[in-house]
C-alpha cells in the first residue's frame, strides 16, 4: 500500500487508501533550510471526520481478530522496519536533523516496542474472584476502548508514535493518528510499513498537517474513546480542556515536558558522573523531554565536577547528522533555534555565566547551537523554571543532600530526575524523596526501556503511564462478569 505517485502529495491514509488534499505544506534540511525534503498533505477537518469514521467501522472486526494474529502483525512489522532500517535512518534525519547514530537507533528501538506489544497481549488479563453467591462465577476481563487518537511529536519521529500506536492496535483498537509536521516524513514511512505489514483497512489513519487547525477536529469526534498525546504543556492544557467539553466522555493520555535534575554528592565518581550528565543533558541536541537541564552539585566536589563536565561538553563532535562520526546535529526547526536562542540571550545579559558554549548559528546554514553548560543562574530565572529543550546546562552548587532534593524538586515538572553517589541508603533516600516518575542512580536522566512504565509526575504527565505493561490500561478498559449457571 505504497503511496500514488502524483503531482498532489498523498500523504493521507484514510479506510486504507492514501489521498491527497487541496493544500500542501514543504519540510526542509535542518542543516541546510533551502533544501526541500517533501511536501505533504494539508488535512482538513473533513478528512480527519473521515478518518474517525473509518476507524469507528473497521474496530469491532478487527477487535475481533485473534489476539496471535494481531500480535504477528505487529512482529512482522518489526521485521519490516528492520529491513528498511537505513531508509527510516535517512527520512528520520531529514526531518529533524537528528545525528545518525542516535538516528538508526531509534529506529531499531521501533523495531523492538512492536516486538514487546506483540508478546505483551498474550500475557494474563483480568481475573476471576470469589462472591457471596458460591453458584456465581465472578471474572474481569479487559476490552478495547475502541478508536484511539494520536497526536505525536517531532523528537522521536518513529519510538514515540509507535509506543502510542502498538500497544492500541494490539490491544484490538483502530487509531486516527495525527503527526507533528516537522516529522511528516518518518510518519508516512511508518504508516506505509504497517500497511505494508497487512493492517486491514481503517484500523490505521494517518492525517498530516496543522494541529492547529485540526484541534477540534482531533478531539470532538463522536467516535473518539480515548485521546493520547505527547507535546508542550501549554498544548496539553488546551487538549485537557477539549476533551473535557466533550459532549460523550473519552479518556485523555497526557507526556508533557519536564525540567530534569541531576544531584552529584561528594562521594560520586566524578569522571563517570561528567560523562553521563553531558550525554543527558546534550546528546540528540537537549531535544528530549527526559534531557538533564539542571545539576545541583555538593561544593566539596563542584569545581571539579564543572572542569571534568566542561571538558566533556567540548569533547562532542557537532556537525553533518548524516556523518556516522557526529554527535550532535542540529535543531529540528528554525522555530526551535529561536526559542534556545532566546534563553542564551537572557544568559548573554547577565542571567547566568556561560561555562562553556553559548554559540548560535544565523539559520542561514542550519539550526546549529552549542553545546552550552551556564552557572550562576539564579532560581528564579526561566532558564531554570522553563523547558528550554535545547543542549542547555545549568549548574549549580549546595551544600548537602537536603539542599539538593529541595532545589531538584522546587520544579512544576516531575518527569526525570538522577542521582549520582556510591551509597546506596541516599540513592535510595533519593528515589522516595523526588518528585518523579523516572528516578536513575548513577545514570543519565534521559533512556527508557520499551518494558518499563514511562511517566511523570506534576506538570510532566497525567495520571496513565505509557510503555510496558501500563500500556495496556490506557487502551483497554475493564468488564466485570457475573455467571450464575442454571
Amino acid at each position: 500500500m505504497t503511496p500514488p505517485a502524483t503531482t498532489a502529495p498523498a500523504t493521507l491514509l484514510v479506510d486504507g487508501t492514501w489521498r491527497a488534499a487541496a493544500e500542501s505544506y514543504r519540510r526542509t534540511d535542518p542543516t541546510a533550510p533551502e533544501r526541500e525534503t517533501g511536501r505533504y498533505a494539508s488535512a482538513t477537518p473533513a478528512d480527519v471526520a473521515d478518518a474517525y469514521a473509518a476507524a469507528a467501522r473497521a474496530q469491532p472486526a478487527w477487535a475481533g481478530t485473534a489476539a496471535t494474529e494481531r500480535g504477528e502483525l505487529l512482529r512482522w512489522a518489526a521485521d519490516l522496519l528492520e529491513a528498511r532500517a537505513d531508509e527510516a535512518t535517512e527520512a528520520l534525519i531529514a526531518d529533524v536533523g537528528k545525528a545518525h547514530r542516535d538516528a538508526r537507533g531509534e529506529v531499531l528501538r521501533g523495531a523492538a516496542i512492536l516486538r514487546f506489544h506483540a508478546g505483551a497481549v498474550l500475557q494474563a488479563s483480568g481475573g476471576t474472584f470469589s462472591g457471596a453467591d458460591p453458584s456465581t462465577l465472578l471474572m474481569s476481563i479487559t476490552e478495547p476502548v475502541g478508536v484511539v487518537g494520536a497526536i505525536t511529536p517531532w523528537n522521536f519521529p518513529v519510538a514515540i508514535p509507535l509506543w502510542k500506536i502498538a500497544p492500541a492496535l494490539v490491544y484490538g483498537n483502530a487509531v486516527v493518528w495525527k503527526p507533528a509536521e516537522a516529522a511528516s516524513g518518518s510518519a508516512v514511512l511508518v504508516a506505509r510499513l504497517l500497511a505494508d505489514a497487512g493492517l486491514p483497512a481503517g484500523v490505521l489513519n494517518l492525517v498530516t498537517g496543522s494541529g492547529r487547525a485540526l484541534s477540534e477536529a482531533l478531539t470532538q469526534a463522536p467516535e473518539l474513546d480515548a485521546l493520547t498525546f505527547t507535546g508542550s504543556v501549554g498544548v496539553g492544557q488546551r487538549l485537557r480542556l477539549a476533551v473535557a467539553g466533550r459532549e460523550h466522555p473519552a479518556k485523555l493520555g497526557l507526556e508533557l515536558g519536564g525540567k530534569n535534575p541531576a544531584v552529584v554528592l561528594a562521594d560520586a565518581d566524578l569522571p563517570d558522573a561528567a560523562e553521563q550528565i553531558a550525554r543527558g543533558a546534550m546528546l540528540q541536541a537537549g531535544q528530549r523531554c527526559t534531557a538533564t537541564s539542571r545539576v545541583y552539585v555538593q561544593d566539596e566536589v563542584h569545581d571539579q565536577f564543572l572542569e571534568l563536565l566542561v571538558e566533556r561538553v567540548r569533547a562532542f563532535t557537532v556537525g553533518d547528522p548524516r556523518d556516522p562520526a557526529t554527535d550532535i546535529g542540529p535543531l529540528a526547526s528554525a522555530e526551535q533555534r529561536d526559542t534556545v536562542g532566546g534563553y542564551l540571550a537572557l544568559a548573554r545579559d547577565g542571567d547566568a555565566t556561560v561555562a562553556c558554549g553559548g554559540g548560535i548559528s544565523d539559520g542561514a546554514t542550519g539550526f546549529w547551537v552549542e553545546p552550552t553548560v551556564l552557572t550562576d543562574v539564579p532560581d528564579d530565572s526561566p532558564l531554570v523554571r522553563k523547558e528550554i529543550f535545547g543542549p542547555v546546562l545549568c549548574v549549580a552548587r549546595v551544600s548537602g543532600f537536603d539542599e539538593a532534593l529541595r532545589r531538584a524538586n522546587d520544579t512544576p515538572f516531575g518527569l526525570s530526575s538522577a542521582v549520582f553517589t556510591r551509597d546506596l541508603a541516599t540513592a535510595m533516600r533519593f528515589a522516595t524523596g523526588t518528585r518523579s516518575g523516572l528516578v536513575h542512580v548513577n545514570r543519565e536522566t534521559a533512556g527508557v526501556e520499551p518494558h518499563l512504565p514511562f511517566g511523570g509526575l506534576k506538570d510532566s504527565s497525567s495520571t496513565d503511564r505509557e510503555q510496558g505493561m501500563a500500556a495496556r490500561d490506557f487502551v483497554t478498559h475493564t468488564k466485570t462478569v457475573y455467571v450464575r449457571p442454571r
